[in-house]
């Protein structure tokens, strides 16, 4: 049926003018109110619980109660972290990375459904990259001698920082490099791009983190946006039709390679 198939058209051309519209209306009202603010302790970024009314910080963990050595083991962990010797720990599927440079401990991996977190554990896409950071900066004394690093996980809609001009992205991770005065912020997003197209917002946000920098003028401040890729780069030059470099070009980088770290760190002779 042609009336139908116009119809189909007529309405996706009047959808994508009027996300467009929006989105200029959206961002020329945003202008004049974007601003830097520091992080504070009562950020949302930090994973908290509402218990009787009041806010706890920390992660929510639901678990059978026949489950008692997974009790007693949670319990051991909670010991750790409240002494303040916590070191990584790992039992039966759930795990507990501790990195000093994120900005707090542990973060929380779990593989199967043996107990429900809250705030969500990390993916597995996301503990490697957090493993990999950590790796680096224990074998990359020198690259911090003049330098501070620091890591958060940003959390999901409603709690971390998101991004409406890229499709309301909310990359996984926040880190800054802090050099005297100069900051360089970082956003990362380990993924599978798969199924992601090239024009994807979240594959041009690279572009799109400069434009906010520029739009906010502080130049004290550089702003910097990485996807980090675990489907291998062989596979997306079959799918994009276009080569490696190209995709590196967007600033998305490979967990394959060894040196993707130091890339998103800017250091071009990663070893």
């Amino acid at each position: 049926n042609k009336v139908h198939l116009w119809q189909e058209i007529a309405s996706s051309l009047l959808r994508k003018y009027v996300e467009r519209y929006y989105t200029f209306r959206k961002r020329e009202w945003e202008l004049p109110h974007l601003e830097y603010r520091n992080l504070d302790e009562d950020d949302p970024n930090f994973p908290s619980v509402l218990r009787e009314g009041r806010t706890e910080y920390g992660y929510r963990i639901l678990i059978e109660e026949s489950q008692k050595d997974i009790v007693e083991k949670l319990k051991d962990l909670k010991a750790a972290i409240e002494q303040g010797n916590l070191k990584d720990w790992q039992f039966n599927g759930l795990k507990a990375i501790c990195f000093d440079r994120h900005l707090y401990h542990p973060l929380l991996f779990l593989e199967g459904g043996v107990v429900e977190i809250s705030p969500a554990p990390l993916n597995k896409g996301e503990r490697r990259f957090v493993e990999d950071l950590k790796a680096f900066c224990e074998s990359k004394p020198d690259h911090f001698k003049d330098r501070e690093l620091y890591l958060l996980r940003n959390l999901s809609r409603g709690r971390g920082v998101g991004f409406f001009e890229a499709g309301n992205f909310h990359p996984d991770f926040i880190i800054w490099q802090v050099t005297g005065t100069q900051q360089h912020v970082t956003f990362v997003d380990p993924k599978g791009i798969r199924q992601v197209g090239l024009n994807d917002p979240k594959i041009n946000f690279f572009k799109t983190v400069k434009e906010i920098q520029d739009r906010l003028g502080d130049h004290s401040v550089t702003l910097e946006s990485f996807i980090v890729s675990n489907t291998p780069a062989y596979q997306m030059k079959m799918l994009w039709g276009i080569t490696k470099q190209e995709m590196m070009g967007k600033n998305i980088v490979f967990q394959e390679d060894f040196d993707y770290v130091g890339i998103i760190l800017g250091m071009n002779n990663a070893e």
